[in-house]
């Protein structure tokens, strides 16, 4: 006798009603029903009679999750015996014991506790990276961090990519002739807030080339240059650019003639008066300059703010908003890995809701690791990486000021630690820890450039890049 199997790994339905498996075992399983909504009598049901209040016999479906194929497995039950039990009362529920005579359902509870116990055994007995490894064939041995900085970890993943780079993406220009898409960069931090006012445009690019790597590097090497620039931060809230600097940034932009998204994260509750004198001030501007700019939101609360300032403010769903699965271990998942390509903004009537009430026609989105299907619209693709994690209590700034990343705290002012560190992880994940987010990149996008082209194909019309090192 086995009590409370894991939802996800053994769900049961009564008829068209879901119910709670609290125990099982080969010769049946309990249940436990709320005294309102109780659909079973007490006493005993024989097999193929009826003694409930409720007419026919319910007919029950057992789902058992199979950890070895990924998939469940469902199994019906027509005739069985049932009992009320009587033991432990209760004023809220009622629990009922099944009994059942099916070869079916007797080899999937054996199959079920067999998986079951082999995990409990291996979550006790080894640490993640084992138990990952025997569940999932992971390369558990290969959890070592052996580099010290990021430059050093860059450089393994810089020569990972230049062994494979084909020979039809030696040349910029060759990819720019297969990628029919507007080019974008990426300004998220203080430093290169900095570097942008102080240097050229050429100057700049090309020391944003040199921090890149890949076919990121051989696109901001070729002579088409970037016409957008995405100014701010999705994932935290303070290197968005001072109200000063982010006026002196746009002004550069447009007079080098640039085309402006402004990147916002999410909005602390203290922060919500600012941001919105500081839009109402950026709507002034755009009035003042005769154009239009994008802003990326990461936070409902802005989308209502920008609902009637959609004028010269164009609002544009952001990823924090655009959820979706992404883990650098992801190809080690069992099951069907099909389903992670679509997400919410594939149905047209969230798209249609979004459009109407908000005004929002563009999605940002991330490549990681996996094809993805992409709605109809306007679409932008940030390569090459994506967010995994992020904590609005910096992780970052907990190792650096408390030694432990738990000891995490809301943060209204900030040293930046992220200009000098980094969390690192090993090698083969390609991941680190930038801030207060954790990040994935994703390698195939860098190395084969048909991956990029595929993505264009399927409604990508923007890719923004952002800086590697």
């Amino acid at each position: 006798m086995v009590s409370m199997i894991p939802f996800g790994l053994l769900a049961g339905f009564a008829g068209d009603r879901e119910i709670r498996i609290t125990k099982l075992d080969e010769t049946g399983f309990g249940f436990r029903l709320c005294k309102e909504n109780q659909m079973m009598a007490s006493g005993n049901t024989k097999a193929g009679k009826d003694k409930t209040k409720t007419g026919p016999q319910q007919l029950f479906r057992l789902c058992f999750y199979d950890l070895e194929k990924g998939e469940y497995n469902e199994v019906k039950i027509s005739f069985y015996d049932l009992k009320k039990e009587t033991d432990e009362p209760s004023e809220f529920y009622e629990k009922f014991w099944v009994f059942v005579n099916q070869p079916d359902y007797k080899q999937a509870v054996q199959s079920l506790l067999r998986q079951y116990n082999r995990y409990i055994h291996l979550k006790l007995e080894e640490d993640d990276s084992g138990l990952a490894k025997n569940m999932t064939g992971y390369p558990g041995e290969l959890d070592q961090v052996r580099c010290e900085s990021l430059e050093a970890q860059m450089q393994i993943w810089d020569e990972e990519v230049q062994a494979v780079v084909s020979e039809a993406t030696s040349d910029g220009k060759e990819i720019w002739k297969k990628l029919n898409a507007e080019l974008a960069l990426e300004l998220d931090h203080t430093e290169m807030y900095a570097d942008y006012l102080r240097l050229s445009f050429a100057e700049f690019l090309k020391k944003y080339a040199e921090n890149s790597i890949g076919i990121c590097k051989k696109l901001l090497q070729s002579e088409r240059k970037p016409k957008w620039l995405y100014i701010g931060n999705q994932f935290c809230h303070l290197l968005f650019p001072e109200q000063d600097m982010l006026f002196k940034l746009m002004e550069k932009a447009i007079k080098e003639h640039l085309k402006i998204t402004l990147v916002f994260s999410y909005i602390r509750e203290y922060k919500l008066d600012f941001i919105s004198r500081l839009l109402c001030e950026i709507d002034k501007w755009c009035r003042l300059h005769n154009c239009q700019i994008e802003v990326v939101i990461n936070d409902w609360g802005m989308a209502e703010i920008l609902k009637n300032q959609t004028e010269n403010l164009i609002p544009c769903l952001g990823t924090l908003l655009n959820k979706r699965k992404k883990d650098p271990r992801i190809s080690y998942k069992t099951g069907d890995q099909k389903l992670f390509k679509e997400n919410s903004l594939n149905a047209q009537f969230y798209r249609n809701f979004l459009r109407n009430t908000y005004g929002i026609c563009r999605f940002e989105w991330e490549t990681c690791g996996y094809t993805q299907l992409f709605p109809i619209g306007k679409n932008s693709l940030h390569i090459p990486f994506y967010q995994t994690n992020t904590s609005q209590y910096c992780p970052l700034f907990a190792v650096c000021a408390n030694g432990e990343r738990g000891r995490q705290k809301l943060m209204k002012n900030c040293p930046e630690y992220c200009r000098e560190y980094v969390l690192l992880y090993p090698e083969h994940l390609h991941m680190m820890g930038r801030y207060n987010s954790l990040f994935g990149i994703d390698m195939d996008a860098l190395k084969d450039i048909k991956v990029l082209e595929a993505y264009i194909k399927n409604g990508v019309d923007r890719l923004v890049i952002g800086e590697q090192k």
